[in-house]
């Protein structure tokens, strides 16, 4: 694609935000913002329109969120580029959205107009980029989601049938109030459920609870 601009999509629930990277963007050679979209599900039925090289997609908005967005744009499209730019330095949030398939997490007020220019091109390329100093959340998720195998088959076995539906819908990366929604229960009776998970398979969050086995092996 040498000598084509990369084609870009900007999806954020605030105009001002929208318009500042719009404005950014513009200033820079090799890159197209081709679209706005102010909700996740309007992101992506931008990217259907559309078929942008790269996805820049904010976390919260309204009518399904950022990493519910990129879960679905993901699955539909396992090739699309979407680097999350957001105001949340929150942990979860970071490993929610590179389970949900995102290639790169940049903060807002941590990176100039040339950082984000090299991190859609980095993504482009199919490489993956996250502001540097949110790494230590990632090793620490990884180094928390170990489960003790040999109690795997026990701790299973105690999880109710609810429990057992609840901890599916972790590893789709549900939000507490989207599992709530599915079944049909109170979002505080969800944490309930979640807590009681969390003590059954002697985990401490939800990470380490996504990568327990569904089922005894």
């Amino acid at each position: 694609m040498a000598g084509e601009a990369i084609r870009v999509i900007i999806v954020d629930d605030s105009y001002v935000v929208r318009s500042g990277l719009r404005a950014s963007l513009a200033a820079l050679e090799d890159i197209e913002v081709v679209g706005e979209a102010g909700t996740g599900r309007e992101g992506i039925e931008l990217a259907e329109r559309e078929h942008p090289d790269v996805i820049l997609m904010d976390i919260r908005m309204p009518d399904l969120d950022g990493i519910a967005a990129t879960k679905q744009l993901t699955e539909a499209n396992p090739k699309t580029k979407v680097l999350m730019l957001t105001w949340s330095e929150n942990g979860d949030n970071l490993i929610n959205a590179v389970r949900a398939g995102a290639k790169g997490y940049l903060v807002h007020g941590s990176f100039r107009a040339q950082d984000l220019k090299n991190a859609i091109q980095t993504v482009f390329e199919g490489g993956a980029l996250i502001s540097p100093y949110l790494t230590p959340y990632l090793l620490d998720a990884f180094r928390s989601s170990s489960v003790p195998e040999r109690h795997d088959h026990q701790a299973f076995a105690n999880l109710t049938v609810r429990e057992r539906d609840i901890l599916s819908l972790i590893r789709e990366n549900y939000t507490n109030r989207e599992i709530a929604a599915n079944l049909g229960i109170a979002e505080k009776t969800v944490k309930n459920y979640i807590n009681s998970i969390y003590s059954k398979l002697q985990v401490q969050d939800r990470q380490a609870a996504a990568r327990f086995p569904l089922k005894p092996e």
